[in-house]
């Protein structure tokens, strides 16, 4: 860029020529090339629109060189770059030429270059290629349909269906709502037709298709009607299409662009355009909404002759998104379509614009919003001729009562001057410093400015009932809409709606601000919490219903006949009711007494602002089911997720609730407002939970506490009765042996022995010590047995343990299952303590690393099973079972080891890799 020194204020201007333009492009290219590269490694790119391949040129040596043997079709002897490499228009080295790409081969209409491949000398193909070839290039068209999409593939762009029945020729273009392709019939080729598949949501207008096809004579303002119906996309969806007669000369649009034109040329262009037009209403019956010069196809030029298409827009609003300060979009449609015309002077009004263009070179100036443009005539002073004035004034009438029509337009051709008409006046009525005439612009004007007109409409309701009984005759309104406002000022937002439901039903619903059409009440349901209060409003004040009279964009909404948004009256019948059996609930289990007297373990009454989500949520369920498996999901996260379990299960009231709303049955009501209640007394039941738990964990521990002070006072019992029992047996024995008249015979073990002396007294002791301790030892191993109470689960956790090992992948584990997925995070978060880490650096001291084998914890399973019965067997030696109830108690704490040195990981994978398997 030039620009002068920033020190020199007298530097000369100079004048920068404009660059070079940029070529943009197509954004599937891309894609497309990166799919060629990968499975043709050896083709050269595509080139560019501008002649060059992508990327930097290469030096003029860098690419190959082969010799082309004399007799090639390049008819020479000389080296020749191959293009795998260099760039298109390249300056080649000397004695070096590029050799150019060969005739482009395919569908008519394409100009797809072909591209050299390398290939061995000799020019033959490669076994390999021969081989694998048809496998590659399937494998191509199969990734490219994935990378690049149906849109990207002209023959995945049509469904299957109508390719059978449709020879694709070429793409003549693509819109908004359907692509249009040039085919000819299968059974009688040479026909060429241009075939319409419309994208998914949109679809025709089959009544007025019927019609046509059932008049059987042609008409040259209407294309031939070949077929129309659905098909199925290659992707499930059902897409409508119509197979109608091609224009070879293109639409009205490539004839206006030549404006301005001459006047003879001009007369004949608005004389077809008003015969096209004449013929839609008069005969066919028909007021087409979308009238424009695209939709204008040009049967022949001289004279020109047009016929009428796009048959969509007879159920279309042309202005359904026009609104305040945006602009008028559609620049052919009249001013009364927002308010729900479809009469036969806005299509008059579309040919006041052409008639702009074709004088002028350019259509007329709007305002900047509908109201501007609805109440200020268009300003036609940039047409010079005074007759040509003359026929754009009456056809852009503002009112389409007093617009010209046909007899007015064929007079003006005629060479007569019809006269310029004008409608009566009303009395205007003035709000906001603004006056209107009719109830479309102040219905438009009180929508636009809701929060004023909300305040006006408080204080003027009955002067604006006075004005439509007296000045408009229209009793068409409902008048319970403006009665009493100045008690109830919140009705003043309603009654804004229903005057814009009826005076203006072409704009989109709107309330305190708000869009509420279906995705505009969705996005406030499930936007911030602030705007629930707005949602719930809209439909306790039955603002919803009105909304849905405004003309709706859904085409199964408009393919009824009734002219309503289905969706809205379904959220205006459906949520009352569910918030209906909400409320049921909460009177059944919501204890709403002081707290000096509420039950502990009841809820709560809910905020306000919760019973607004409350009536959020119930519209996003209506407007999207989809969210109903993902609020259960939350419901069931509740009792076992690690982040985002609580102790709302621990309320009964609330796991009653969420039974009900897990049941995913035949009462779709039942189901969705126990949803409703579980989430909106979801904080409530945390919080009776948490107590209930709480208590629940006091009394357990007041009960072990009891039973280890029942079990350590009986076992002091007994010890002091054992005691007491042998001290008796000792006197008893010391008693007898002391009576004089015992007489004691030899060999009898009560008579009187000689006093001991110290050594054989320490000998009966030690023999008195082994006989407890043997005694003792007996007495043990009756109860080893009791082992297996906690040998042979750890045994189980072991097995599972190896298997786990044994089965997770060295790599890691990616479950499919949603429900093995949360819970193997929570594994892995689990995993990763220190009490984990004191365990493994334990297991790593062994040798051989088998701390970390599978079979060792089987092992360990094994040989614990093996002393449990070991030690409880009553026929083995005291002795041998005390052994094994010994070793089983320190082969289930190095069980634990195990088990912790993996963070329970491989114990969990045993468990939710087969899960995972079967969930799958």
């Amino acid at each position: 860029m030039v620009t002068p020194d920033p020190g020199d204020e007298n530097a000369p201007t100079q004048r920068i020529d404009p660059t070079t333009p940029t070529t943009r492009a197509n954004p599937a290219v891309g894609a497309t090339r990166w799919v060629t590269r990968v499975f043709r490694p050896g083709a050269a790119p595509p080139p560019e629109p501008g002649g060059a391949y992508p990327g930097p040129p290469p030096a003029p040596d860098d690419g190959p060189t082969r010799v082309v043997p004399p007799g090639a079709p390049n008819g020479t002897d000389r080296t020749t770059v191959l293009p795998g490499d260099a760039a298109l228009g390249s300056a080649p080295a000397d004695g070096t030429r590029v050799q150019a790409p060969a005739a482009a081969t395919g569908r008519p209409g394409t100009n797809r270059p072909a591209v050299v491949a390398s290939q061995p000398s000799g020019g033959r193909t490669p076994w390999w290629r021969v081989l694998l070839g048809p496998l590659l290039d399937w494998m191509a068209r199969l990734v490219s349909r994935v990378v690049v999409g149906p849109a990207g593939d002209l023959d995945y762009a049509v469904p299957a269906e109508l390719r059978r029945r449709y020879q694709v020729l070429d793409h003549i273009g693509a819109g908004g709502e359907a692509v249009v392709y040039l085919a000819e019939p299968t059974d009688s080729p040479g026909r060429q037709l241009a075939l319409k598949v419309y994208r998914p949501g949109h679809d025709i207008n089959r009544e007025l298709l019927d019609r046509l096809r059932a008049r059987g004579t042609a008409s040259p303002h209407t294309p031939a009607i070949q077929g129309y119906g659905t098909a199925a996309s290659s992707w499930g969806e059902d897409l409508a299409w119509e197979a109608q007669e091609y224009f070879s000369l293109g639409t009205l649009r490539e004839v206006i662009n030549q404006s301005p034109m001459d006047d003879e040329g001009a007369r004949a262009v608005v004389r077809a355009v008003a015969d096209c037009l004449h013929h839609w209403q008069s005969e066919l019956q028909h007021n087409h909404t979308d009238v424009k010069p695209e939709n204008l196809l040009v049967r022949s030029l001289d004279p020109p002759v047009v016929a009428l298409t796009d048959f969509g827009g007879a159920v279309r609003a042309t202005m359904s998104r026009v609104y305040g300060g945006q602009a008028v979009t559609e620049a052919y449609a009249s001013p009364e379509v927002v308010e729900g015309r479809r009469e036969a002077p806005a299509a008059w009004w579309s040919l006041g614009v052409m008639v702009h263009e074709l004088t002028t070179g350019r259509r007329p100036d709007r305002g900047g919003n509908w109201l501007t443009a609805r109440n200020t005539e268009v300003d036609i002073s940039a047409i010079t001729d005074e007759r040509w004035r003359l026929l754009a004034r009456g056809l852009l009438t503002l009112a389409p009562s007093t617009r010209w029509g046909y007899d007015e337009v064929a007079a003006w051709l005629a060479g007569e001057r019809p006269p310029i008409r004008t409608a009566s006046r009303r009395r205007p009525i003035n709000f906001a410093g603004t006056s209107h005439e009719d109830p479309p612009s102040l219905a438009f004007d009180l929508l636009d400015r809701s929060d004023t007109g909300a305040m006006w409409l408080r204080s003027h309701w009955s002067e604006l009932r006075t004005w439509l009984d007296r000045e408009v005759n229209d009793y068409t309104f409902d008048r319970s809409y403006l009665t009493g406002l100045e008690a109830r000022p919140d009705l003043a937002h309603v009654a804004i709606s229903a005057l814009a439901a009826r005076y203006v039903p072409g704009m989109p619903p709107r309330f305190r601000g708000h869009e509420i059409s279906a995705d505009g009440l969705l996005a406030l349901a499930a936007g911030d919490a602030s705007r629930h209060s707005v949602v719930r409003e809209t439909v306790e004040s039955g603002v919803v219903g009105l909304g849905a009279q405004h003309w709706c964009p859904h085409p199964e909404c408009r393919s009824g006949g009734s002219g309503r948004c289905a969706l809205l009256e379904r959220v205006q019948h459906e949520v009352p009711l569910l918030m209906a059996r909400v409320n049921e609930t909460l009177e059944r289990v919501v204890d709403a007494r002081p707290d000096s007297t509420r039950n502990p373990d009841a809820p709560r009454p809910p905020a306000s602002h919760e019973i607004d989500s409350t009536w959020a949520r119930a519209v996003e369920l209506v407007l999207s089911p989809d969210t109903a498996a993902q609020h259960r999901s939350l419901l069931r996260r509740q009792s076992w997720h690690p982040q985002q379990r609580s102790s709302a299960p621990n309320a009964p009231w609330w796991s009653e609730q969420r039974k009900a709303a897990l049941r995913d049955g035949g009462d779709q009501l039942a189901s969705r407002s126990a949803v409703l209640a579980s989430l909106l007394l979801l904080p409530e039941a945390a919080r009776v939970g948490g107590s209930i738990a709480e208590r629940e964990r006091a009394d357990g521990r007041a009960r072990r506490q009891d039973r280890w002070a029942s079990l350590g006072g009986s076992a002091r019992a007994r010890w002091e009765g054992a005691q007491e029992k042998v001290a008796t047996a000792r006197q008893r024995r010391a008693v007898a042996a002391t009576r004089p008249d015992n007489p004691a015979l030899p060999g009898d073990p009560t008579r009187p022995q000689e006093p001991a002396t110290a050594k054989e007294k320490r000998r009966q002791d030690r023999a008195a010590r082994r006989v407890d301790r043997t005694m003792g030892q007996i007495q043990r191993a009756m109860k080893a047995g009791r082992c297996r109470r906690f040998a042979y689960p750890a045994a189980l956790l072991g097995l599972v343990d190896g298997l786990g090992r044994a089965v997770r992948p060295g790599e890691g584990f990616f479950p499919e299952s949603a429900f093995v997925t949360d819970a193997y995070t929570g594994l892995l978060d689990f995993s990763d303590n220190p009490l984990t880490e004191g365990a493994a650096a334990l297991t790593g001291l062994l040798p051989g690393g088998i701390g970390a084998a599978w079979w060792f914890p089987v092992l360990l399973s094994i040989a614990l099973f093996v002393l449990g019965r070991t030690a409880a067997k009553s026929t083995l030696k005291a002795r041998r079972r005390l052994g094994a109830f010994r070793l089983a108690v320190a082969g289930s704490l190095v069980m634990l080891v195990v088990l912790f040195s993996t963070g329970l990981l491989a114990l969990g994978s045993g468990v939710l890799i087969p899960l995972d398997g079967l969930l799958g």
